[in-house]
């Protein structure tokens, strides 16, 4: 096992129906009318809903701000058919000493249940394995959003176990599905 994370930033990456790179600042507007207003998609996250453009515009300073690490991986995902930002998909949990990561993601309801997000998340996956170096990856769903776990499971991704956790703000708190997929397991799917 290696000893660590090969980090070399946020780098842009392509599907067959999918442009995935970093956030610009104008991306706020299709921020702002996919999914940060939308409290279907942020009922399993901690943010709730923004009030407004300018709310969307801070955040999104602020994650820019963040591409300065080499260590930060956050992709907007842009559908090609229409040039518009349609969600993201981020790494988190990243843990050298394991050569781990965690994959997290969200969508606008619009182009919930067409693949899209599946395809997105193959894609980080393949570059956590093949460009990063991990070994492992794992993703959480609450368990009152399966929806979230057909998209893993449609990465190859295992299910490891349901676990009761104890979150901020309090309504996030719950049963929670675990998944993961390894590198040799990853490397059986392509």
């Amino acid at each position: 096992m290696r000893c660590s994370v090969n980090h070399v930033g946020t780098e842009q990456l392509e599907t067959h129906r999918l442009l995935l790179r970093r956030y610009r600042m104008t991306d706020a507007d299709d921020m702002y009318n996919n999914w940060v207003t939308d409290p279907e998609v942020c009922r399993f996250w901690s943010w709730e809903p923004d009030k407004n453009i300018e709310e969307t515009r801070g955040l999104l300073a602020g994650w820019i701000e963040e591409y300065k690490k080499t260590d930060h991986y956050v992709w907007v995902i842009i559908l090609k058919s229409i040039s518009q930002a349609v969600g993201y998909v981020y790494f988190a949990d990243i843990d050298d000493t394991n050569n781990s990561v965690s994959v997290h993601y969200a969508l606008s309801r619009k182009y919930w249940k067409q693949g899209i997000m599946s395809e997105a998340c193959k894609r980080v996956i393949d570059f956590a394995f093949n460009v990063l170096g991990a070994e492992q990856i794992h993703a959480r769903h609450h368990i009152e959003n399966p929806a979230s776990g057909k998209v893993m499971q449609k990465c190859g991704m295992r299910y490891v176990k349901t676990a009761y956790e104890e979150l901020a703000p309090k309504r996030l708190s719950g049963n929670y599905c675990h998944y993961e997929i390894t590198l040799s397991e990853w490397k059986r799917t392509e």
